[in-house]
């Protein structure tokens, strides 16, 4: 129903699916750590004890040099186990930029809706804040936030369909409508982060650039590196990894050409047809920095079709709508 908050029978995780998943992962970095333990262990046997070990057994001379070989071997391929995560990455690797770019941008749930409870942490200067918000993400623009207090009525419900946002205030009354610009509804979001960015970020994508763009793709450590630019101007900067091949930093501009903020993006989890990241930490830019950390390890991919007005947020009986600018 519209006006009703996420936090009902549609926003409840699979927590079943995800505790398996949870303890699979467990399982493998376990396994891993023992593995690169034995590795080390390993590699601290020098090979100049080798020759003394095979003559102190008295193996037959035609054997010594295959069973040196054979270790030589086994001792380079463990290295390179341990040295796994300082792989390097070649410009030949780089694939074509507008390919990389089409396949990050891609939508892969047409018509579904990602919800679930945000876990937020928010540093201001000399401030910190910690709540949960429910959230609904539609792709390409449509958002719907809802706070989740503790005791008494939420702080705020909000909707976001294009470039319309909707805002019901319980505590005070109050019912808005207006845009991205207007000055109540950005007091909900950090000054360079737009409300149809969060749309992009909590799929693990880069916000939509909606003028003629231009890509440039390069090699940035062992990560490939697409820079985005509109109409001439710097726009953003994504970083992939070459190994999932999803988004794993992006940098978007600010009016300027200057950065406006960074989010990165950790703990991927598999939501039905998706992989989105399970933590996102965002850091603004200027003097006054905030930092924002999202966690959303219990989304869910839903249908919506239900209620088409989901994402146009109604003002209660007996409340006007005030537009705001």
């Amino acid at each position: 129903m519209p006006g009703t908050a996420l936090h009902g029978r549609d926003a409840e995780p699979v927590i079943a699916q995800k505790l398996r998943s949870s303890e699979v992962g467990k399982f493998g970095k376990a396994l891993r750590m023992r593995i690169a333990e034995s590795s080390s262990k390993l590699l601290n046997f020098a090979t100049s004890q080798l020759p003394n070990f095979i003559i102190h057994k008295r193996i037959p001379m035609n054997q010594r040099k295959a069973i040196l070989i054979a270790m030589c071997c086994l001792i380079g391929s463990l290295a390179g186990c341990a040295h796994e995560k300082e792989m390097v990455v070649s410009e030949a690797d780089m694939p074509p930029p507008a390919a990389l770019f089409e396949r990050l941008t891609a939508d892969a749930a047409p018509g579904k809706t990602l919800v679930g409870i945000l876990h937020v942490v928010a540093s201001l200067p000399g401030e910190r804040y910690t709540f949960k918000i429910a959230a609904a993400a539609k792709r390409p623009d449509s958002l719907r936030l809802e706070d989740l207090s503790v005791i008494g009525l939420p702080d705020f419900m909000l909707t976001v369909k294009g470039s319309e946002i909707r805002m019901l205030l319980p505590r005070s009354g109050e019912f808005m409508v207006g845009t991205e610009s207007s000055e109540p509804i950005r007091r909900i979001f950090p000054p360079a982060v737009k409300p149809l960015d969060l749309v992009a970020l909590l799929y693990g994508q880069p916000p939509g650039i909606f003028n003629a763009k231009s890509l440039k793709g390069s090699i940035d450590g062992n990560r490939f590196r697409l820079d985005v630019y509109a109409q001439g101007t710097w726009a953003q900067s994504l970083w992939v990894d070459p190994v999932t091949g999803r988004l794993a930093k992006i940098e978007i501009a600010d009016g300027h050409g200057n950065t406006a903020y960074r989010a990165l993006f950790h703990d991927a989890v598999e939501v039905g047809s998706l992989t989105v990241p399970g933590r996102i930490e965002i850091e603004t830019e200027g003097t006054a920095k905030v930092r924002l950390s999202l966690r959303n390890a219990d989304m869910e991919l839903v249908s919506r079709d239900d209620d088409p007005d989901f994402f146009l947020l109604k003002p209660p009986p007996g409340i006007t709508p005030k537009v705001s600018n």
